[in-house]
């Protein structure tokens, strides 16, 4: 139902660079990485000029009520105490309900807010990778240069966890996913097959792509690692969970022979908590990096959450995963659902579990990689997108032309 389309690195039809405007936002980590991986991609074509706009930040942010009545914004409020305390089950449904609530209440100044930022910016296409909020940036392009301007939906999830979080009513859009679960949801809700662009897997930065250093000790040597042992990986998200420091905890009572490499993202005191704590095996801790593919590259196991991103760059290098099945978020359960079925990997609920599942990991490991990237988890999204976005651009807004 959905088209394979050739890359062409060109936009059809146009002789100078169109001007896209990528929307997102910074609850969580990924849709800014998506963002920025897009924009990087294009940039890289030549054909492309990309704007990269907060929604929160920059189109509705004296529309945001949880700022208005709380000490948080409607990011904040997800990253630190959904992201990096873990409040998930009825905390999170409640946050859900109250952000799609805000949109409800206030989506009439929201189109004007983003009728407003197209005048301003210019676009000639627009790309959201964000849910909730796509129907007013739809409803507010339909009046901007008479509806000539094509707007596309770049999924970030692994599935549609309910009816129109990611694509709302209405067919006046391009949906372009990155996985089966999420192509079979848009058919059975009659999605036009036209409208339709289906990846290899979620988008990730080109990086994530590139094959293993050759010289696997001496690349390790370069990150500050023990050349001979085996590497762990731990990545939490890009705003880092205290549940790392909970996993380190485990291994203490019998140490890995192992080396580990704790990725806390932007949480800077489980940084310095973990850096801290005395542990008897060999570690690296890093904050935010842009050296994550690195890591990822000279490492045999990768230990996290059910983040669909952080899954994907794992399975990108064809690594044996090692989730943590606790504090999953509604949105994630797909992915958990995805890994048991294609058996990638195994998971664990509490840091007991983890300890005797990577112990048994390790035990067994001989190369636990994945080399073939055809397999589950292989992803070349990053080589298909120039091509859709091609396409995209030459037929214009649908319905048009």
């Amino acid at each position: 139902m959905s088209e394979e389309l050739p890359i062409d690195p060109e936009p059809a039809g146009t002789s100078g660079r169109r001007h896209m405007v990528i929307i997102y936002t910074d609850a969580g980590g990924g849709h800014r990485a998506t963002g920025e991986a897009l924009r990087d991609i294009l940039h890289a074509t030549g054909g492309y000029r990309v704007t990269l706009v907060n929604a929160y930040q920059e189109v509705l942010p004296r529309l945001d009520l949880f700022a208005r009545f709380t000490a948080r914004d409607v990011e904040e409020t997800y990253n630190d105490l959904i992201l990096r305390q873990g409040r998930t089950g009825l905390f999170c449904l409640g946050f859900y309900v109250g952000a799609v609530l805000n949109v409800m209440l206030l989506g009439r100044q929201g189109r004007r807010a983003f009728a407003e930022l197209w005048q301003r910016t210019e676009p000639d296409m627009v790309v959201s990778v964000l849910p909730v909020i796509n129907h007013l940036i739809a409803d507010s392009l339909a009046g901007y240069r008479n509806g000539e301007v094509p707007f596309s939906i770049l999924m970030t999830d692994w599935a549609e966890v309910s009816r129109h979080v990611w694509f709302p009513k209405g067919d006046g859009y391009y949906a372009i996913i990155g996985t089966d679960v999420c192509r079979d949801q848009l058919v059975r809700k009659r999605h036009p097959a036209d409208r339709l662009f289906t990846m290899s897997g979620l988008l990730t930065k080109p990086v994530f792509l590139e094959p293993r250093p050759a010289d696997i000790a001496e690349a390790r040597r370069e990150l500050g690692l023990d050349p001979e042992l085996p590497v762990v990986c731990m990545l939490y998200g890009g705003y880092g969970s205290w549940r790392m420091l909970e996993m380190a905890e485990a291994l203490r009572d019998a140490p890995p022979r192992a080396q580990v490499v704790f990725l806390c993202g932007r949480n800077d005191a489980l940084a310095a908590a973990v850096s801290s704590t005395r542990l008897p095996f060999p570690t690296v801790v890093k904050g935010f990096t842009q050296e994550v593919h690195r890591f990822m590259s000279v490492a045999d196991i990768f230990v996290g959450k059910t983040g669909p991103l952080s899954v994907s760059e794992a399975l990108a290098f064809g690594l044996p995963l090692l989730i943590d099945r606790a504090n999953v978020l509604p949105q994630e359960h797909a992915v958990l659902k995805w890994i048991r079925r294609n058996r990638v990997g195994e998971v664990f609920s509490t840091p007991k579990q983890f300890a005797r599942a990577l112990t048994s990991l390790l035990a067994a490991r001989t190369d636990t990689r994945n080399p073939d990237r055809s397999a589950p988890g292989g992803n070349q999204a990053a080589k298909q997108i120039p091509g859709i976005i091609a396409e995209i651009a030459r037929r214009g807004a649908p319905g048009r032309g």
